[in-house]
Formats: C-alpha cells, sequence, structure tokens
C-alpha cells in the first residue's frame, strides 16, 4: 500500500554557536575562551525533523546544500537521526547555508552572520518535479525559498489538491507571500503560522496595497474569555489575513497560541515548562 508522504521544502543549514566562557572582559578585537557548538539546523529541516519525531512516518525535505564540509555534515547527521536525504540536492560550488552566532556568557545573542544565499538558489522546476512525481497529502515550505518556488508550489500543489502550509520564517521572508499573484488568492495557501510580528508586516502590506486591501471582507471579531491581552491584540489581525490564508496558527511566545479562521477563533495557552528543563529555545519557533 502506497502511503503519501508529507513533504516540506525549505532550508537546511549548519548553526554554529560561539559562547564566550566570562563576561568580565571585552570580546572585542581579540580571541577569548568559550565553547563553540555545531548542530543541524534550518527552518525547514526543523519542521521535517518535528514531524519525524512526532510520528510522521514518511517525511521527505526538499533543500540544497554546497559540497563543502558543512553539507556533508548536515547530510550526515540528518542520516543519523534517521532523516530522508532522498531530495537533498549537492549543489556544486556553493556554501552550505550557516547561521553563526556568538552569545555572552549567559547565553544572550552578542551577534550573529547568517549565510542563506544558496537557498534563493532552489530550482523551480526540481521542486515541481518531486511533488508530482511524490504526490504529497501534505506539503509545508518556509520563506527561505525563493518568491518564484513560492509561486510554482501554490499553482502545483492547488492542480493536484494538495493543502499547503507556509512557515513565514521572518518578517522580510513573509513578505514574500505577496509578490506573485498565484500566492495571493484565496485558499491557495491554507495554513500559515507567523509570530506576532510577521503576522503584523503581513496584514501591513495587505493595507498598503490597494489590490489587496479591496478583498477584504470585514469580521466582526468574536470575544476571547481568559486568553492574554497579546492575543487579543493580534485577533483583529489573523482575521484580516484570514482573508487570504484561511487557517492562521499565531505564535505567541511564552503566551502560547492563537488559531484562527473565519469561523472559529481558539487560544491555546502554553504548557508549564520549568526553567531548568528548558536545554535551547532555537528552532522552537519553527516546530
Amino acid at each position: 500500500m502506497f502511503h503519501r508522504p508529507l513533504l516540506v521544502v525549505g532550508g537546511v543549514a549548519l548553526d554554529i554557536t560561539a559562547t564566550v566562557a566570562h563576561s568580565k572582559a571585552s570580546i572585542l578585537h581579540t580571541s577569548t575562551p568559550g565553547r563553540v557548538k555545531q548542530t543541524l539546523g534550518g527552518v525547514g529541516r526543523n519542521v521535517a525533523e518535528a514531524a519525524l519525531r512526532t510520528g510522521g512516518t514518511r517525511v521527505k525535505l526538499v533543500s540544497v546544500v554546497g559540497d563543502d564540509l558543512a553539507g556533508k555534515s548536515i547530510l550526515e547527521g540528518m542520516k543519523q537521526i534517521g532523516m530522508d536525504t532522498e531530495h537533498i540536492e549537492i549543489m556544486k560550488g556553493q556554501s552550505t547555508a550557516v547561521y553563526n552566532a556568538l552569545h555572552s556568557n549567559d547565553g544572550q545573542l552578542v551577534a550573529a552572520v547568517a549565510d542563506m544565499d544558496i537557498l534563493e538558489k532552489m530550482n523551480a522546476s526540481r521542486i515541481v518535479s518531486v511533488i508530482q512525481n511524490e504526490q504529497p497529502n501534505f506539503l509545508c515550505f518556509d520563506g527561505n525559498v525563493s518568491s518564484d518556488v513560492m509561486k510554482e508550489i501554490a499553482q502545483t500543489c492547488h492542480s493536484l489538491s494538495i493543502p499547503v502550509f507556509f512557515e513565514p520564517t521572518s518578517v522580510p521572508k513573509s513578505l514574500k507571500l505577496f509578490k506573485h499573484f498565484e500566492t495571493t488568492q484565496p485558499k491557495s495557501i491554507k495554513y500559515i503560522s507567523p509570530n506576532q510580528f510577521e503576522l503584523e508586516a503581513l496584514c501591513e502590506r495587505i493595507h498598503s496595497d490597494p489590490l489587496l486591501y479591496k478583498q477584504i471582507k470585514p469580521i466582526n471579531p468574536p470575544s476571547l474569555n481568559n486568553a492574554p491581552r497579546l492575543a487579543q491584540n493580534v485577533l483583529p489581525q489573523a482575521l484580516c489575513l484570514s482573508n487570504y490564508v484561511p487557517n492562521i496558527i499565531t505564535k505567541l511566545g511564552q503566551d502560547g497560541c492563537l488559531f484562527v479562521n473565519q469561523s472559529v477563533v481558539k487560544y491555546f495557552p502554553p504548557e508549564i515548562i520549568l526553567p531548568y528543563e528548558i536545554k535551547s529555545v532555537t528552532g522552537a519557533g519553527d516546530c
């Protein structure tokens, strides 16, 4: 029996985090003792791993790495945890995506460099071919892919009746959704999971574009009992965006998340986690 997979299209990256050992001396213009840790990252890869770890029997990731040490490390690391690498393309002469962060001794971000150029070079035709061959029952893509790739995903999945989920990734990357007519059509993308800042930026974009704004149908927001103020504040924005993407899952950090469509509004409080139980929050927003 053929089981249709979950297909994730998006970024893989090597996360390199340097944490200084002491806070007394300046860390500028010199080397300083500390710890350096390398981990598998990338929004698309994080989503795929989370799906695999929560019971997904067939999860496939479509992405790219360079022909370098970072790319080899990522592929080996994915195989070690049981992730499928069939659709990870190795691009000759390109650098694998790397996120390099410098943290203070208490774990706060001091500075970071993100080299993600390779992800914008993912080939739209190859992705369309994978979708057609795999016939997934669900597809998720992240904001690292180009707007042209987003357009092709929306068109192909619409023609094959495959529901599509968009993980915005960041404020600037979230706005790629509105670059092409095909991705702004109601229900071409069925689900989206912005945080409060991405949601705000998306709604500002709608209000600033006369062609987008005229499609909005006013919806009276229902009351949210026992929900924090942040959830109540983002509700009108989520209802606005639901004119274009019918199901909105807004991530509110420590305040939980809010699910909105044009007939249902539901607030989900966060699970209680004690501080000593937290190992790292990196990638938590992707999952």
